[in-house]
């Protein structure tokens, strides 16, 4: 059995993704962390708590996301995770497997890990356990298990697909918006996921984003949104 599928106790998982062993029990009572408890003892699927984080934590009100994204230290604003050498806005494919081996390529090009082949391999196995697309035109690939050593530093990829792409989305509609999150850990995992969570949540943010003209644009957006949902309380 590997991480991504082992089974961890509440100590284990805490250590695991930087929260407060009683937050974890409070998040397992309260249904924000899938688990089990046998006896007096939760228990948790790393592959579930990855599955339920996509849809979770993507649902969750501003002041929900904050408490995942301020679970740190050395802040990093969100318009600095999207470079502009990571983001490609005339992009084309027709299969789930030309959109992954496209935002690998951009991640290896923008040198934020070494290998399109393992990196490629490893979103075709998130894929295949449920989809990453949320619906309305957006996906957020990443890796089944963010282990240390994957990736340099934790970035946003951002791949614009203008045709969009089957990609197996909830309301069943075509993606044209996917960002890769490329994280070091699992906790920036996490953190990573709140942040594209909390940006989804400006109004308007997909359909400009569809519209931009050029990645300058991109950048441009990404600096309305920091002062509109992160100031001073980024993470």
């Amino acid at each position: 059995m590997g991480k991504a599928d082992s089974i961890m106790t509440t100590k284990e998982l805490a250590e695991y993704i930087k929260l407060n062993e009683k937050t974890v029990i409070k998040m397992a009572q309260n249904g924000s962390l899938p688990g089990v408890k046998i006896g007096n003892q939760w228990r948790f699927y790393l592959s579930a708590i990855d599955t339920h984080l996509q849809g979770d934590v993507l649902a969750k009100s501003d002041d929900e996301l904050d408490m995942i994204i301020k679970t740190g230290k050395n802040i990093i604003p969100i318009s600095r995770l999207f470079d502009p050498s990571l983001i490609e806005l005339n992009l084309s494919a027709k299969q789930n497997k030309e959109v992954l081996y496209a935002l690998s390529n951009i991640a290896v090009e923008g040198g934020l890990t070494s290998s399109v082949e393992v990196l490629f391999e490893q979103l075709k196995k998130r894929e295949k356990l449920l989809s990453t697309a949320l619906g309305n035109g957006v996906a957020i690939p990443h890796a089944r298990n963010p282990r240390v050593g994957l990736f340099t530093k934790p970035r946003i990829v951002m791949g614009r697909f203008p045709h969009g792409v089957d990609f197996g989305a909830p309301d069943g509609e075509k993606v044209f918006l996917f960002f890769l999150i490329c994280p070091t850990n699992a906790f920036v995992h996490m953190r990573l996921l709140a942040k594209i969570a909390k940006m989804l949540h400006v109004p308007n943010i997909i359909q400009r984003f569809k519209e931009a003209s050029g990645k300058t644009d991109i950048i441009r957006i990404l600096l309305e949104v920091e002062r509109i949902r992160f100031v001073t309380r980024d993470a």
